[in-house]
């Protein structure tokens, strides 16, 4: 395990335009849920992209349609009950234990579809999702965590209260990519800064994870501190490096989006 650190504009190649790349959006029902599923490629997806709790498949704005060209492997993404129009709709706060539950639900969306020990790229608590479905979940296949959380940090905890003071002005901008924005706002930001998830940490249980893994976090993160990433890739143990990309933050794929897919592409 080793620390890295990059400069994203020192970025080696450019990645492939995706804009011919082959695109399908379908609705998979998995235990009781609706999901909108989205497929870059015209072979079986063997790279799977995990959303942030505020995020959505178009969200990911065009890294899976580069990605897939970049790698010549078709790139699905697929939005968690609650974003998008993935149904059901929450009610209230998701429950304390809600990322175990969605990896649970990752682990059957790759079971319906078919999908064997496909990568999987998360970010944020989508990042949480993937580590949690690969400790539990025997993968041989590259992990990549994009600025994942591993345990709750006061520095996150207040980032979201803070959200949560400017409510209407962040459901308005989620309105773009969700059909219920204040409900998806009230389950995420209700659950992290309540006192049921503040013990939230899966440290120890991220030392399962035999699959290789890439931790990577910007060093201006707003939502969790410089350390995070090399305390997780040091949870996981030798299998894990991690990368700092300098003078980015959390949304490191809006950010620096070449930069993001090419460490991608060089890890998978």
């Amino acid at each position: 395990m080793h620390r890295t650190s990059r400069d994203p504009s020192a970025a080696g190649r450019s990645p492939s335009d995706g804009g011919d790349v082959v695109h399908v959006q379908s609705t998979v029902a998995v235990d009781g849920a609706r999901l909108t599923v989205s497929v870059w490629g015209s072979g079986r997806p063997s790279i799977v992209l995990l959303h942030d709790g505020l995020g959505s498949i178009g969200q990911w704005q065009r890294l899976p349609a580069d990605l897939a060209a970049r790698t010549g492997r078709t790139v699905l993404a697929y939005d968690r009950a609650g974003h998008g129009r993935s149904t059901p709709t929450p009610t209230g706060p998701w429950p304390a234990d809600w990322l175990v539950r969605e990896a649970d639900t990752l682990a059957l969306l790759l079971d319906t579809l078919d999908l064997d020990d496909p990568v999987l790229v998360g970010h944020s608590d989508g990042g949480s999702v993937a580590a949690i479905h690969a400790a539990r979940n025997p993968t041989r296949s590259p992990v990549v965590l994009l600025a994942a959380h591993t345990w709750v940090e006061q520095q996150t905890v207040d980032e979201i209260r803070t959200m949560r003071a400017a409510g209407d002005r962040v459901c308005a901008a989620l309105a773009r990519h969700h059909a219920e924005p204040e409900a998806l706002f009230e389950a995420w930001s209700g659950v992290w800064t309540g006192e049921a998830f503040a013990g939230w940490d899966i440290r120890p249980l991220v030392a399962g994870i035999t699959a290789p893994v890439l931790v990577v976090q910007g060093s201006d993160d707003e939502y969790a501190s410089t350390e995070h990433a090399e305390i997780t890739a040091r949870s996981i143990g030798d299998n894990a490096d991690h990368l700092i990309l300098d003078g980015f933050g959390h949304l490191l794929h809006h950010q620096a989006p070449d930069a993001v897919i090419e460490i991608i592409a060089d890890h998978v």
